[in-house]
């Protein structure tokens, strides 16, 4: 670098680049782990509500024949592609006095920013998963309604449109212990579907802030270790049924105010209703403006995110 490097677009851009790169290999993506994520390729993407497929008949109630079930409508969710973008400028100095420590840090800040951007938007869910609104990754106060017009953990989530009196809840306020986990994934369990049929959930994941990661593995279990599956904190040695069936996500991108909050999930209906879309994944690039002899490097991006059903979730609010 410190022979190569000079004036030129040529030069300058690749150089860039790499530094970009280097900066955001080896960060931890969490979208992954709670998103669906797919590509885009509209300004905005609607997911269409569908209610339960029901059961199977017996075939001679069903008149000897193929028995078709009607199915309701549920909400439509719509979510918008929005454009994104963040820069560094490095002026012509810094290249001709090799200045590499304040050329490195301006992009490898830039691509910082960049990906703490996305983890940021991606725990808004989570972070606003009580309120009918509050704090996008910016600060700015957006609404979290989700499309039944509850927040994403409430307790009164009518069942469908067409039965708004018959409601389920998926709040709780306890603190994280085995019992409360117990009781939780029970609840789970039992939640119905808009025909009055068991929905199937499997809680499997535990979501946590750093606060909460030490309750969590007691829980769970530690990833590929041999420990005695005992319930944490029995003098009787019971057996701890979740030890190795649980996995444990501990997200350092949930707020320290939500610290003590924790939410156990259905992993696979996350990836059912918790949506993170790519219209445009970040692009950088660079341009040297002649006048100002500034060379400017961008990072432009455009993608969309939210949950189109409460029911992969089940949250706890916990007060201090």
């Amino acid at each position: 670098m410190q022979t190569k490097l000079q004036w030129d677009q040529r030069v300058l851009e690749p150089i860039f680049k790499e530094l970009y790169s280097l900066e955001t290999k080896d960060k931890k993506d969490y979208i992954p782990l709670m998103y669906n994520v797919s590509n885009s390729t509209k300004d905005r993407e609607s997911y269409e509500g569908i209610g339960a497929e029901g059961l199977m008949e017996e075939w001679s109630r069903s008149n000897n024949q193929v028995y078709y079930e009607d199915i309701d409508e549920l909400w439509q969710k719509s979510i918008r592609n929005r454009k994104y973008s963040d820069g560094r400028m490095i002026e012509r100095d810094f290249i001709d006095d090799l200045q590499l420590t304040q050329i490195k840090t301006r992009i490898m800040g830039l691509a910082d920013a960049v990906y703490k951007t996305q983890q940021l938007q991606a725990v808004e869910f989570l972070n606003n998963a009580f309120v009918p609104q509050g704090a996008n990754f910016r600060g700015r106060v957006e609404a979290f309604l989700g499309p039944d017009g509850k927040p994403l953990c409430a307790a009164d989530h009518p069942y469908s449109p067409k039965n708004e009196t018959d409601v389920q809840s998926n709040l709780g306020d306890k603190p994280l212990t085995l019992d409360a986990w117990d009781e939780t994934a029970v609840a789970m369990q039992e939640w119905k579907d808009d025909k009055g049929n068991p929905l199937a959930v499997i809680p499997d994941t535990l979501i946590v802030s750093p606060y909460n990661a030490r309750a969590a593995f007691k829980i769970a279990g530690l990833p590929d270790a041999e420990l005695p599956k005992y319930e944490p904190g029995s003098n009787h040695f019971d057996a701890n049924m979740y030890m190795g069936n649980i996995k444990v996500i501990v997200n350092p991108f949930i707020l320290p105010s939500q610290r003590k909050n924790w939410f156990a999930a259905d992993s696979a209906r996350m990836k059912r209703f918790n949506q993170w879309q790519w219209r445009r994944k970040p692009e950088n690039g660079s341009v040297t403006d002649f006048d100002t002899e500034v060379t400017k490097f961008k990072v432009v991006g455009r993608w969309g995110y939210g949950f189109t059903n409460y029911s992969f979730i089940y949250g706890h609010n916990v007060q201090d």
